[in-house]
Parts: structure tokens; sequence; C-alpha cells
């Protein structure tokens, strides 16, 4: 693969983990491509009172490991009836790892004491420190060494990601925080079981060690089971700081290879050149939706965005500005083909962070997708319009001219 990627074929995933285990792990070496595998099952799950119960559920099943990647893992409702789940786990002797964010989900600041009952209860948590210049290594509370942090800085980690047992795989939008629950947020997971779930565990086991994390090797066969091949085509699609960039050029193929409908579903759209191809997919027949908030909790973005709102309503664009903060991030191409995980489409997204995606190719996914996402949000949603006041339309230009900073 092109870019300075590494290709990890499906046979040979536990292979490549077990070379992990053994050095240390440079960030170039998360920057994995993978050819398509397949999933048994896949479903999707909307509000977190949907996928917040059966991820639990999953938990709890959990017979040998768990493994989070989470931006946003905060005290609170949700955040406590996790940490309480993952520490019963820990405490039958399944082994808990967590990946999270120092921005997202603040562990060492005003959530230090979850993370410390977490930690102390056998919870093992590396740190992504975007912010900061010299970092310990290894495990949270751990006492490792300061090492230099120069190629981590400005790169956040914004993945969600739930993996139990190597069997069952969970990506989306959400963090483990109450206002996806509420109703303040509105968002999605994908729950897919199946071989295409190793590609997400190998992704965490890379993540892991790069952070100092220690993976034994006698864990390999519990975190890479063999499982029949499914027969939904599927992939792991994972952006790492860098020039490879699967996730980004998979939207800009699925904008630019629709045939007949286009659903985009964003909260951030404010990257012109996708912006771009959005346009020309109406103008050249598609019936594209464009679902977005309708009072983004970005408001530079969503000025950003609304810019080109003229030109997009002009080309036959379906703007559809959901009234609560949609949060979720989907693309569905000719009701055949699902894209969904945590990427934006605004440059730190689609450039800088990481982020993680999964791909589904099944005209029965999509049906789901549609019936319990887009249908009903659709049925609420309220036309997008042009800005009409002058100083509105000025702070869109400019916000739109600086949109690679946004």
């Amino acid at each position: 693969m092109t870019r300075s990627s590494v290709r990890v074929s499906n046979d040979g995933l536990r292979e490549h983990a077990e070379a992990l285990l053994g050095r240390p792990v440079e960030r170039g070496a998360l920057a994995l491509s993978f050819a398509e595998s397949s999933a048994a099952n896949a479903e999707v799950l909307v509000e977190g009172e949907s996928f917040y119960p059966r991820m639990l559920e999953d938990i709890a099943a959990a017979e040998t490991t768990i493994h989070i990647n989470q931006f946003g893992f905060r005290p609170g409702l949700v955040g406590d009836e996790f940490a309480e789940a993952l520490l019963a786990k820990a405490a039958a002797g399944v082994a808990v790892r967590l990946v999270v964010d120092k921005q997202g989900s603040d562990p060492e600041g005003g959530a230090r004491e979850l993370y410390e009952r977490l930690t102390a209860g056998g919870v093992e948590v590396c740190v992504v420190r975007a912010t900061r210049f010299r970092v310990p290594d290894g495990l949270l509370g751990g006492g490792g060494e300061p090492r230099w942090n120069l190629r981590a800085l400005g790169h956040i980690d914004h993945r969600k990601v739930v993996i139990v047992d190597g069997r069952i795989g969970w990506v989306g939008g959400a963090g483990i925080e109450d206002h996806f629950r509420d109703g303040r947020f509105h968002d999605l997971f994908v729950r897919v079981d199946g071989p295409v779930v190793a590609q997400l565990q190998l992704v965490f086991v890379a993540s892991f060690r790069w952070l100092g994390g220690a993976i034994g090797v006698e864990e390999l066969d519990a975190l890479f089971p063999r499982l029949e091949a499914g027969e939904i085509p599927a992939v792991v699609l994972h952006n790492a700081p860098g020039r490879f960039r699967p996730i980004t050029d998979a939207i800009a193929a699925l904008l630019d290879g629709a045939r007949e409908t286009l659903d985009v579903v964003n909260p951030y759209v404010c990257d012109r050149k996708m912006i771009r191809r959005i346009e020309s997919a109406a103008r050249r027949g598609i019936d594209v939706r464009l679902f977005v908030p309708k009072d983004a909790n970005n408001w530079a973005c969503a000025a950003a965005q609304q810019h080109h709102h003229p030109a997009l309503l002009d080309a036959g664009v379906r703007i559809l500005e959901y009234p609560t903060m949609l949060h979720a991030k989907a693309f569905v191409r000719d009701c055949e083909e699902l894209l969904a995980g945590t990427c934006n489409l605004e440059a730190w997204s689609l450039r800088r962070f990481f982020e993680i995606d999964l791909r589904l190719r099944s005209t029965a996914v999509a049906a789901q997708f549609d019936e319990r996402f887009s249908a009903p949000a659709a049925a609420i949603s309220t036309p997008g319009r042009a800005l009409t006041g002058t100083k509105e339309r000025a702070r869109a230009r400019l916000l739109a001219t600086i949109s690679p900073l946004l």
C-alpha cells in the first residue's frame, strides 16, 4: 500500500500482533492497511439508550479480554456504570485494557478519581497526551520514565472502539458520557462479530504497545480466536497521523462513486474538498441527503459549513438539520454500502487525528441504517437554509476560508 502504510493480510493478523509484543512500537506501525474481511452479523444501534445496555451485556459476558479505545470516558451515570462493570470483570480475572485521550477523558484532572479506582482495581490504562512535550511511558499511574512526545503532539485520539474476547467489536461516534444517553447528543454504534473483529483487535494492540503497555504472547490465542467467515464484506479503516489516511480516501471514493443515492451524516462539515464532492454528486443527478445538527456545539465549523449552503442547495442537496446535537458520522452509498465510525468532515479528523471507521457492503445493513437512523432523523429534521444576513454571511465566509484550522 502507498503512503507509508503497513499492509497486513487477514491470515497474518495474529502473527503481526506477536511481532509487536516483543519490541518498541513506533507511531508509523499504527498506519495499518487491511484487506477486506467479513462480519457474520452487523447491527446499527441508535442512541445511548440502545447501545450502552448492549455494550454492558457484552462486557458482562466477557471471558478473556475487554479492550476499549475511547476519546471520552468520564465520570457520570454512564461512566460510573461502565467503570463498575469493568472493575467487576478485572476482579474476575478478565484482562481489561483502556486507551483514552487526555483531552477527551481528562484522566489526570477532573476524572482522576474515576481512573484511580480503575487502575487500583486492575484495569490497565494508557493515555494519548497530544498536548504534552514530555510524557511518562507505559500505564497510567505506573511510574514510567518520561520520554519525548514530539510525534504525538497535536494528534488527538478520537477513536471509539470496544472489543470483547476478540469476537465482538463496536465502532461508533459516542463517548462513555451522560450526554449521549440523555438525549442531548444523537449518535450511533455499529456492533459486529466475525473475522473483521481481528482487524480492530490489531489496531488496539498496536496502539497499546505504542503507548508502552504490555501484552503477553500467551494471550494471543484469546485475542485472535479462529472465527468462521461471515457473509457481510467488511473492513476496518484506521487513520493514524501521517500520510496514509484510508478513511479520508474511502470517504472521497464513496462520494465520487455514488450512482443513485447518497446519505451523508456528520456534525462538522467544513472541509472544502469534501463539500465540493458532495455538491458534484448532486449535480450529476445523485439523490443526496446531508444530515447535520441544527445547532452544532462547534459554532465555527457550523458557520463555515453554512457558507457552502447556497452552492449545495443549488446543486440539489437536501440539507436536513436535526433538532438536537447530531454527533454521528456515517455515509451510505446507493443503499448498499455503509461507512460509519469516528471521522468528521473537517481537517483535524481527515488529516491529523487518530480515527477509526468500519465499512460494510450489505444492502441489508444499509436498509437497517435507513430504518433505524436516516428515516427517523429525516422525519423530525428541518430543511437547511442559506444565510441571509450580511454579518452572518461575512462571518461564515471568513470561517470557511480558515476551515483547515478549525
